[in-house]
Formats: C-alpha cells, sequence, structure tokens
C-alpha cells in the first residue's frame, strides 16, 4: 500500500512539473504569435505613415483586420501575451523574431528609397507593386497584351500579392484572365482574408497566349463607408524580382511623396525594431517577478 502511495506521488509530481512548463491551449503558439505581432507592426507602420488613417475608428479597423486574418480576437491576444510575459525565455524568442523580421523589412525600405534616388523608375511596370484600394481608387486594373507578353518571361507568370486592412465592411473580389487563341481561361476569387493570393498561368501552349487582363475591386457593404484595402508585394513573374521584391518596400510612383512615403516607414520600422529590442531584460535580472516585460509593450504605441 506504501508503495503504491509513493508511486502516485511520483506521478503526480510529474504531471503537475509537465503542465506547469506546458503552453495552455488558449495561448497562441509561438510561430503564430510571431506573425500576429509582426503584422500589427506592419500595420502600425503603414497608418502612420497613411494621413488616410486619421483617426481611432480606422486605425482600429486595420488592427482588427490583423486578428480577423488570424481568426482571433483582442482577448485571445491579450490572455496569450500575459502568458508569455510570465514565461520569459519564450517572450525573448518571440521578440527576437519578430525584430530581426523587422529589420529586414526596414533594410529592404531602405533599399527602396536608395532605388528611387538613384532615378530608378517604377512608373513603367506593367502591375504596381504597392496599391492603396480607397472610396475613389476601388479598383486595380492590369491589361497585358500581345505587345506587352513580349517584354516579360510570360512562361512564368503568376500574378501574386499580398492584402492588408480588409474586414467585414467590405467585399472584395480578384479576377486574372487568360485569353489563349481558342479559348478563355477565368479565374475569380473572393478576397475575404488579409492574406497571399496567387493566380498561376494555365497548363497550356505558352505560344498560343493572346494575353492576360485582371482586377483586385474592393466595395463598402455601407453606403459611405471608408475602405482603405493595401495591396503590397505585388508580383507578376514568379521566382524573378521583376516588381523589386528584392530592392524593398514597394511604392506607387516614382516621386519625392514616395520617398517621403518610405522615409517614414523605414525611420518606423527603425524606431519599432529597437524598441522591441530594448523590451530585452538585462542579464541577471530576467526572473519573471521582479523584470517582467510589459505586456502589449509591442501594440501600445498603436496610436501615436
Amino acid at each position: 500500500m506504501m508503495q503504491r502511495s509513493v508511486i502516485y506521488l511520483v506521478i503526480f509530481i510529474v504531471i503537475l512539473f509537465y503542465s506547469c512548463g506546458r503552453r495552455p491551449r488558449y495561448v497562441l503558439p509561438e510561430d503564430k504569435m510571431m506573425d500576429v505581432l509582426y503584422d500589427i507592426q506592419l500595420a502600425q507602420a503603414i497608418y502612420r505613415s497613411d494621413p488616410n488613417f486619421n483617426t481611432d475608428e480606422k486605425k482600429d479597423a486595420l488592427i482588427a483586420g490583423v486578428l480577423h486574418k488570424y481568426k482571433i480576437s483582442q482577448a485571445d491576444l491579450d490572455s496569450s501575451l500575459l502568458w508569455y510575459s510570465d514565461n520569459i525565455e519564450y517572450y525573448m524568442a518571440i521578440n527576437d523574431s519578430v525584430a530581426s523580421r523587422l529589420r529586414a523589412s526596414n533594410t529592404r525600405a531602405m533599399d527602396a528609397k536608395s532605388a528611387l534616388a538613384q532615378g530608378r523608375d517604377f512608373s513603367n511596370l506593367i502591375i504596381p507593386p504597392f496599391y492603396n484600394l480607397t472610396n475613389s481608387s476601388p479598383t486595380l486594373v492590369f491589361n497585358i497584351d500581345s505587345t506587352r507578353l513580349m517584354t516579360i518571361d510570360y512562361p512564368r507568370f503568376s500574378f501574386k500579392f499580398n492584402v492588408h486592412g480588409l474586414n467585414d465592411l467590405l467585399d472584395a473580389e480578384a479576377a486574372v484572365f487568360f485569353t489563349y487563341k481558342d479559348t478563355l481561361v477565368k479565374r475569380i476569387v473572393p478576397i475575404d482574408q488579409n492574406s497571399i493570393y496567387t493566380f498561376s498561368k494555365p497548363q497550356l501552349a505558352d505560344s498560343l497566349l493572346k494575353s492576360i487582363t485582371g482586377y483586385v475591386h474592393v466595395a463598402n457593404k455601407v453606403r459611405g463607408g471608408f475602405t482603405n484595402v493595401v495591396l503590397y508585394d505585388i508580383t507578376y513573374i514568379d521566382t524573378l524580382s521583376v516588381m523589386n521584391n528584392e530592392a524593398g518596400y514597394p511604392v506607387q510612383n516614382n516621386n519625392p511623396e514616395s520617398l517621403k512615403k518610405i522615409d517614414t516607414i523605414s525611420e518606423r520600422n527603425n524606431e519599432i525594431s529597437s524598441s522591441a529590442e530594448g523590451m530585452r531584460v538585462k542579464e541577471g535580472q530576467n526572473t519573471p517577478g521582479n523584470n517582467r516585460p510589459q505586456r502589449k509593450s509591442m501594440l501600445r504605441r498603436s496610436r501615436e
């Protein structure tokens, strides 16, 4: 009987020890937490550099779009932040990853600024690498006719873009039409998430391809509602950097305002990266009870 009691006690201690270090089910996994915080920082950089986001409601809608993308609520995020702040080693790992990605984003922004300063012209691109869908310009349209097809590596055609700012009050749709000598292939997809969308070329004879046309359109369900959806990292050639993906943060045109926008985003990314790295707890002071990082510290500047 005594031996059985000891066995039960050992099992209980093992279970207790395991459960203490185990992440609760309600806490977002590390990878997802990294992605959420990174996207929130990008959202903040976007609305801080765009004067159209001039009210808290518009800013909150952009952040809400991030939460909708990952199918989580603000309460889910808050609970996860609280748990990670109590588990310093996980918190620091997430912080390091987010800061590293922000630095990479900042580097791309600086490269784009340099490309513009050197006179590189983005205006002749068939599809711009960055586009704002707003009340006044709710549609991005492109037309690659037979003449333009000869100027691109069309066998590798793949229309790809990332969406930010979509919410439940907006309807959005993207379509690409591949016109061949004897057939028309339609690809029409509803845009219902802040995510990446890709349209690949059909596996048909390239010699028969005559043109590629398409659009991305957004409509507000509420009359008079505000629309500001960002399409970014837009590319149309698979595996090639035709749209300057490697050169930096996408811009709409080659003018001083574009350069100013890149400056603002670059400076903001620098600030965010510095503040994220500043959340590190000094060596020897990283006990959760004494120097717990401020939860929500990566979000608290959202309305500055």
